[in-house]
């Protein structure tokens, strides 16, 4: 899947769906690098999102250190709020 159309996926989301739920990021290593290429997939659930990162380990740290600093923001917010 395109990373662009993944994103635009992800956008059409109101954002309180991405806030309020859990979002679980999910690193794959494969292998055989020309059988399968480097990919992120988006799945929005019920109750979570989960980005899965296929053969893509700075991707993989990006998207995980984004998310640790939006949940310690959101922790500092509170306590400061």
């Amino acid at each position: 899947m395109n990373i662009f159309k993944t994103f635009e996926t992800f956008l059409k989301e109101p954002l309180s769906i991405l806030r309020d739920n859990f979002i679980q990021i999910v690193s794959i290593q494969t292998g055989n690098i020309f059988e399968h290429k480097p990919s992120v997939n988006v799945e929005l659930l019920k109750d979570k999102a989960q980005i899965t990162v296929v053969n893509n380990e700075k991707v993989y740290k990006l998207l995980s250190l984004v998310t640790h600093r939006a949940k310690e923001k959101e922790k500092t917010d509170v306590i400061q709020g």
